[in-house]
């Protein structure tokens, strides 16, 4: 149901005027608090198993409230997580979140135009803008994004602590296809991107833009940082290359090692191959209906997650996902492997020698090859002088066993050899320390510490016996590709 964005209003203590019904629904927003699309859903219950959250106590009663109001913001956030929670559960055989059977939500911690997923809740915060304060938690794409992280940490922890530019710009394009996914679930959004896209899934829409709201909030502190109409846009043209050569930070219209940055060419590889599956399943190609939208959008979903799940976390992860979304990809349908195969060869995420030789790379791969599930990441001892400190920096390297050699292609269209594990973890670490990720936590000294005025950190420096490990703290989603952004007063 569309109707008019209301203006916000929500300050702490008011209480909105109730609507009642014979069956009493909720309001929430479609997707996109920027869309203005309102819509009245079933009561959620965010207690449900397996993957339960923990909300604020008191929860407001179930009611159809207005926008701008403390009981409109849980309701619409709480729906938002309950639908894209269920979505997963229904394709991973989770029992529990990596923190345990229920994932708390904090839905306002203050100000910064930002939300972070670490192992212990879903964080969510509040911030000026030019149409008044944005409140991130109230976006679903902001919510289904941060959900994402739980759900890949949940089912493939090993990406956590591990020391490459890939696999954290990867935990990032999987927050985004969470959101583009978890939206797909609503009949209504469903036929209004058909009706908007005119059957072409892969042009600029709602649904390719991902978080409108508050890239509109950023872009007015910071023009650059994110895209001229939303957050991140799956609709892109950016391909691979090697994160190590690339820049740590670069404004939004190119293309960083930062991990929002990166994260775009893997989503829009990921979008690109929905709309040419969609099209290539279509009863009438031009005229996709919504039904079959929603069963080749699960399709998709179920190969990327066991993909995800069989690959081995090396260097060149997007290369290895992609390889496998191929393998398995023929097993859903006969089309399917080389609409992927196209799609990751344009993007230079495959070679054209990989993507042509999947099949007898494939057929020649043992058993003992393959990592196995759970298998740990090794500690490797970097060189540490240049961070300022006295001791060996250990990290967590991508160093799975590879069961064949998928490799992405540089602008020539050769293969890249992939960096080893212990150079593609130098060269990440290296970042992170550049942007002022890590926190020294009283490990080297301050003379030589780094100083970046951060007062969010990604990584911290934990002593150990045999030196000071490098420890994930959360993945921050502060939503800029140009770097850090300082929240300001409202």
């Amino acid at each position: 149901m569309r109707k008019p964005r209301a203006k916000s209003t929500r300050k702490s203590g008011i209480r909105a005027e109730a609507k009642s019904a014979p069956d009493v629904t909720i309001r929430a927003w479609e997707d996109d608090p920027g869309s203005g699309v309102l819509g009245d859903r079933p009561v959620p219950d965010v207690t449900q198993r397996p993957l339960a959250y923990a909300f604020p106590r008191p929860a407001p009663r179930p009611a159809a409230y207005q926008p701008g109001t403390p009981e409109f913001h849980y309701w619409t956030t709480a729906e938002a997580l309950r639908r894209g929670a269920d979505f997963w559960a229904n394709l991973i055989p989770l029992s529990k979140w990596q923190v345990g059977p229920a994932l708390k939500v904090l839905l306002d911690e203050g100000v910064n135009l930002n939300a972070f997923y670490h192992r212990r809740a879903l964080n969510f915060f509040h911030g000026p803008s030019p149409q008044g304060t944005v409140f991130s938690a109230e976006s679903p794409d902001v919510a289904c994004h941060e959900m994402g992280h739980a759900i890949l940490d949940s089912f493939k922890p090993q990406l956590w602590d591990a020391g490459s530019h890939e696999v954290a710009a990867f935990h990032e394009s999987f927050g985004d296809m969470s959101a583009i996914l978890s939206a797909l679930q609503l009949p209504s959004l469903r036929t209004a991107v058909l009706s908007d896209t005119g059957g072409h899934l892969y042009r600029n829409s709602r649904l390719s833009r991902v978080a409108e709201q508050l890239g509109a909030a950023i872009r007015a502190q910071r023009p650059d940082a994110v895209d001229s109409d939303c957050l991140r846009n799956a609709v892109n043209s950016f391909t691979y290359e090697d994160p190590i050569d690339l820049p740590s930070f670069a404004p939004a219209r190119q293309l960083s090692s930062e991990a929002h940055s990166f994260s775009r060419v893997f989503t829009g590889a990921f979008f690109e191959s929905l709309g040419s599956m969609l099209a290539a399943e279509a009863a009438t190609p031009s005229a996709p209906t919504p039904q079959e939208l929603l069963a080749v959008a699960t399709d998709l979903a179920k190969i990327l997650v066991q993909a995800v799940q069989q690959a081995p976390v090396v260097p060149n992860w997007f290369a290895q996902v992609a390889a496998g979304m191929v393998q398995i990809a023929g097993s859903f349908d006969a089309k399917y492997p080389a609409i992927l195969k196209g799609v990751f060869v344009k993007r230079s995420i495959l070679s054209l020698l990989t993507a042509t030789s999947l099949e007898a790379l494939h057929r020649s791969m043992t058993a003992t090859a393959a990592p196995k599930d759970g298998e740990p990441l090794a500690e490797i001892a970097l060189a540490s002088r240049h961070y300022g400190l006295d001791r060996p920096l250990l990290v967590q390297a991508a160093s799975h066993a590879r069961p064949f050699a998928a490799m992405a292609a540089a602008a020539d269209a050769s293969p890249i050899e992939p960096a080893s594990a212990a150079t593609a973890a130098q060269g990440f670490v290296d970042d992170l320390f550049r942007s002022g990720h890590v926190d020294y936590n009283g490990t080297g000294t301050p003379e030589t510490r780094i100083a970046h005025g951060r007062g969010l950190h990604t990584h911290r420096l934990v002593p150990r016996a045999n030196g000071i490990r490098l420890e994930r703290r959360l993945f921050d989603c502060g939503f800029c590709c140009g770097g850090p952004l300082r929240a300001q007063a409202v």
